[in-house]
């Protein structure tokens, strides 16, 4: 990524900030926007009437927005000169470090890691603070610190090591995102204080972290949203420690596996633009990105290059952009190898990164964390810098329509048997990934402990396959119990459009088209629709034939409908001349 366009990008943050009077934070999940006056010199929260929330979390996307206007600001002081921007970034810090409390909840919380953050960013990287708001943001980091350290050590205190959390019975619980990082914004400013608490926080951290990689052996991640909002806060965090200490947790073998979230996961043609499977969002949150750009410097990977020279500017957060602008380009980058990706939460199947390549991520986890959904099997099929084949990708907490169109059971497009979609995941991941020859992979997924125990099913199983850069191919198995229905709801790009011809439905956009269709099931007009709740989605619902050995699914691009027949007694399909079978145990 090169300098003269990181710097590019923030002379225009810059610009669009310095003329606003207010901080504009964009509640995008409740679909509401808030101007808070500038400069802003205490944590406010909006009485906004918000349906079946009582305490909205407005601290969040507030602090989140503030963070990109400081330091987008400061950053173009620094490189640029502006000294507008540098008037306007003391003035937002001066207020910053006059706020009582940076907490909406009483923990370490998601606002107080972020107001920290901005302070300890400002106090330990830009040399033209003037004296006197230095030494305020020095008080401030102590009033925070009283403030907080106690509930802190209510929360982990007890936690000498990570070995006490994972003796936990549940030691997921200890490992939510929101506590961890305020947990680090707590350390941040005890040591960027020389507080007497920084080295139990360090230690603490080190427990956390250390808790948080021997558990991903097992399956433990938040998908890579969040995995990636822990891994950018953790970041900041290690570079305020020894290198010995830091080196003991960036050599866990688990270390690396959100940079395979983010890299596999990537759409054909935008790899910042990752798979919407259960929580993620990709344009809102992209830390994940962040915490690799600034875990470069401690070691560099033409792998993590590559990934990095492949994000663009305009969707990275601005300390993503200063974490990169201080590495020099490097030429040694490294693309990795498609085919059958095994990223963790998920499984991928990609014929590589290009926009005219196909990839396509099946939810595979058993993660007890509430962000990943009960969505194992669903997938999303991606080419040309999209997800034309899509998944609301978040959960809405409004208890409205539309949390029943990200959660409900037409949220997901595994099966849904006699109405009923999965209540949970399998205590154990149990995913096959196979190549079946030059250009087909394979992935298998066992279902079946994920739908309600009274179903009675015996195997529900789905697999995949990805044929060359066209073809993907679904087949399900549903056995067991009394089958009476069995219900599909495929969920197209939000701005794509449809048209339903020959039994297959088109999804279409100016540079790509995907068929949709399945011989044991009916396809009309009709059964394309726009579900109560979808901000754009329309949606593919079809009943399949429940008495079939199998159910197969075909996603072909191309201009017209793919030749499709069904062999060896629905077991076997055909799909333009391409054979594919399931196994009959």
């Amino acid at each position: 990524m090169q300098r003269e366009h990181i710097e590019a990008e923030i002379r225009r943050r810059a610009d669009v900030y310095k003329p606003q009077t207010h901080l504009i934070a964009d509640y995008y999940r409740v679909r509401r926007k808030i101007a808070y006056p500038l400069p802003i010199r205490e944590l406010t929260l909006p009485e906004l009437p918000i349906p079946g929330i009582q305490s909205y979390p407005w601290s969040i996307w507030m602090t989140w927005s503030l963070e990109e206007r400081i330091l987008s600001l400061g950053w173009a002081a620094s490189w640029l000169g502006d000294g507008q921007a540098r008037r306007l970034a003391v003035s937002g810090l001066d207020a910053l470090a006059d706020w009582p409390c940076y907490r909406q909840l009483p923990t370490p919380d998601l606002s107080s890691g972020h107001a920290l953050r901005i302070l300890w960013h400002a106090h330990t990287r830009w040399d033209w603070l003037p004296p006197g708001l230095r030494r305020k943001i020095e008080r401030a980091f102590h009033r925070h610190i009283e403030d907080t350290l106690p509930m802190s050590d209510a929360m982990h205190g007890a936690f000498d090591s990570k070995d006490d959390i994972l003796a936990l019975k549940e030691p997921h619980t200890a490992l939510h995102n929101i506590p961890f990082i305020g947990t680090v914004g707590l350390a941040l400013a005890a040591n960027g204080n020389s507080h007497p608490s920084a080295d139990a926080l360090n230690r603490r951290l080190e427990a956390l972290v250390g808790a948080i990689l021997d558990l991903r052996e097992t399956g433990h991640s938040e998908g890579v949203g969040y995995d990636g909002y822990i891994l950018d806060f953790a970041a900041d965090w290690l570079g305020t420690i020894s290198p010995c200490r830091r080196a003991a947790l960036m050599d866990h073998p688990r270390f690396g596996d959100v940079l395979d979230e983010s890299i596999a996961l990537g759409a054909p043609g935008d790899v910042a633009n990752i798979a919407q499977l259960s929580d993620t969002e990709p344009r809102e949150m992209p830390f994940h990105v962040s915490g690799h750009a600034k875990l470069y410097r401690y070691r560099a990977s033409p792998r993590t290059g590559w990934y990095l020279n492949r994000c663009g500017v305009r969707g990275l957060r601005a300390d993503a952009l200063a974490a990169l602008r201080g590495i020099a380009d490097d030429d040694q980058l490294e693309s990795p190898r498609a085919g059958a990706i095994d990223a963790h939460y998920a499984v991928v199947l990609r014929s590589g990164w290009e926009p005219d390549d196909l990839a396509v991520a099946m939810a595979a986890s058993n993660s007890k964390m509430s962000h990943v959904q009960n969505d194992n099997g669903t997938i999303v099929i991606g080419a040309r810098g999209r997800w034309p084949v899509s998944d609301p990708g978040y959960q809405q907490y409004m208890k409205k329509r539309e949390r029943e169109f990200t959660l409900g059971p037409t949220a997901h497009n595994a099966p849904v048997i006699n109405g009923m979609a999965q209540t949970g995941k399998p205590a154990d991941r149990r995913v096959v990934l196979r190549k079946r020859n030059g250009t087909t992979h394979m992935a298998e997924l066992d279902l079946t402990d994920g739908y309600p125990a009274g179903l009675a099913m015996k195997r529900v199983a789905r697999t995949l396959w990805l044929s060359d850069r066209d073809l993907v191919v679904v087949a399900d198995q549903v056995r067991g119990g009394s089958v009476e229905a069995i219900t599909y709801c495929w969920h197209g790009h939000p701005d794509a459009a449809w048209w339903v011809q020959d039994n297959m439905a088109r999804v279409y956009a100016p540079d790509l088209t995907l068929w949709i269709g399945s011989p044991q099931a009916r396809i009309t007009d009709q059964d394309v629709d726009r579900l109560p709740g979808s901000r754009g989605h329309l949606t593919l619902r079809a009943s399949a034939d429940p008495s079939a050995p199998c159910v197969w699914w075909v996603f072909a691009k191309g201009d017209t409908p793919p030749d499709v027949s069904l062999h060896e007694q629905g077991c076997g399909i055909r799909v333009d001349g391409r054979g594919f079978e399931i196994s009959r145990k």
